[in-house]
């Protein structure tokens, strides 16, 4: 595919599905003005303002405008806008620093868009047709799943159980719950989707409580049945381990070695 020097001021940002995160972008122009772009963004041509609409690589660009540059490589792709929004999905599941809230929702739009596309891969699709026999007979009949577990390196049984919570969380949950340790628990968040949408939405307010947020499910259903005295909330010290607790899962195998190394050699603690 031949890569294109597309101005940046020809590329429009539409709904993303993650916002641009400032440190990450601060990180990688950092990279990008020692060693330039190694991977060219994706761009598809549009009927809008500018010519060219972002499909993946929205960090990339920021980190492109933040370096003052003029213009990007890029590819450009076509399809539909389903298929556009696929290929932004897959390309956000292949990366590790998604959290685990953030991956189930991914993963249950990908699912149900491909659904969309091809019935077949529902259970209980019509197995009988001819579209699916001959789908069959010349190797195109795949599950939704396939290129999940090729490009992310996950089994099927974690996909799919991502796949359902994503679709059970309540929109309401999801937003308190974005920046809360919960949010890199496949566990609790299995467990808070087991609600329905208001408990999950009261849970979930207990759970991203600024002053004393609970670590648990179990544990903020029982602050909400005792009314949510403070003595029954976790203290500064709880609180402080369940926000360290949860950056060390958000961080890369490097960021560990290095906090590793700085406790070991940190020569204040007791």
């Amino acid at each position: 595919m031949e890569v294109h020097q597309i101005p940046l001021s020809d590329i429009e940002v539409r709904d993303r599905l993650r916002p641009a995160t400032a440190e990450y972008v601060d990180g990688l122009a950092g990279d990008m003005d020692k060693r330039g772009l190694r991977s060219p963004i994706e761009v598809s041509e549009c009927d809008g303002e500018k010519p060219y609409i972002l499909v993946s690589g929205l960090h990339r660009l920021m980190a492109a405008r933040q370096l003052g540059w003029d213009v990007i490589p890029a590819f450009i792709v076509s399809g539909t806008d389903k298929e556009l929004r696929l290929d932004e999905l897959l390309e956000n599941l292949q990366r590790n620093e998604l959290t685990r809230l953030e991956r189930c929702l991914f993963v249950a739009e990908y699912r149900r868009l491909i659904q969309e596309r091809r019935p077949e891969t529902r259970r209980g699709g019509d197995r009988k047709s001819g579209e699916f026999h001959q789908s069959a007979a010349d190797g195109t009949l795949t599950s939704w799943w396939d290129d999940l577990a090729v490009r992310s390196e996950r089994s099927r049984r974690t996909i799919m159980r991502e796949a359902s919570v994503g679709e059970k969380l309540d929109p309401a949950a999801v937003s308190k719950l974005s920046g809360s340790p919960v949010a890199d628990n496949l566990g609790e968040l299995e467990v808070l989707s087991k609600f329905d949408g208001n408990k999950q939405a009261q849970i979930a307010d207990v759970l991203a409580a600024t002053n004393a947020p609970v670590p648990t499910v179990g544990a903020a259903i029982r602050a909400m049945e005792k009314g949510g005295s403070s003595e029954e909330l976790p203290g500064p010290d709880d609180v402080a381990y369940n926000k360290l607790l949860w950056h060390w899962r958000s961080a890369s195998a490097s960021v560990r070695r290095r906090f590793i190394v700085h406790v070991l050699e940190d020569k204040d603690l007791p």
